[in-house]
């Protein structure tokens, strides 16, 4: 009886062994996801921190609030807003992320900034920011080659901030040494 329970035993490992060695086997390079190449892949800017003129900003979970200074009750929020575009913006192969941020709270404005998430040696960070305007609509982010493209809507010259912003506007930007230039 022990001999049979032994021999299902050693039955039992050699199939699994077996089975492990034909699934991996039977993986696809193509399977394995790439960093460079994986257009699933998508670096995440909900907790990075963003350089802005007046100091860094870190987010958590797509937001941060601080107060502006110690001894005032009036507080600025920065949030992550949703229009993002994926690319390689640094150049060294792998996805980086191309976002909006929006800051208000501090005055009567609502300011939207362009921002990146891209990878570095060893993880990703955030970069500096570049402001697009102020009481904007962003329409759309995208990337392609080197070329940031922000498109927004926005108020004619002599037009006041109340009014609803509808002309068409767009800006472009490359990514170099750390921060975006506008082309």
């Amino acid at each position: 009886m022990k001999r049979a329970v032994v021999i299902i035993l050693i039955i039992l490992a050699v199939l699994t062994i077996i089975y492990v060695i034909r699934d991996n086997s039977s993986i696809n390079k193509t399977d394995i996801p790439k960093t460079s190449e994986n257009d699933n892949f998508h670096p995440d800017p909900s907790n990075a921190t963003f350089i802005f003129d007046d100091g860094p900003i870190t987010l958590s979970v797509g937001r941060n609030e601080r107060t502006i200074t110690p001894e005032s009750t009036l507080s600025e929020e920065t949030t992550l807003m949703d229009k993002f575009a994926y690319g390689d913006i640094n150049k060294d192969g792998k996805v980086d992320t191309a976002l909006l941020l929006a800051r208000y709270g501090g005055g009567s404005g609502t300011f939207i900034y362009l921002a990146a998430f891209v990878s570095g040696l060893i993880n990703y960070k955030g970069s500096e920011v570049v402001f697009i305007g102020d009481r904007i609509v962003p329409q759309s982010i995208s990337i392609d080659g080197e070329i940031v493209t922000v498109k927004y809507l926005d108020r004619g010259p002599n037009e006041a901030f109340s009014a609803e912003p509808v002309i068409p506007m767009s800006k472009q930007f490359i990514y170099r040494n750390g921060a975006f230039q506008e082309k």
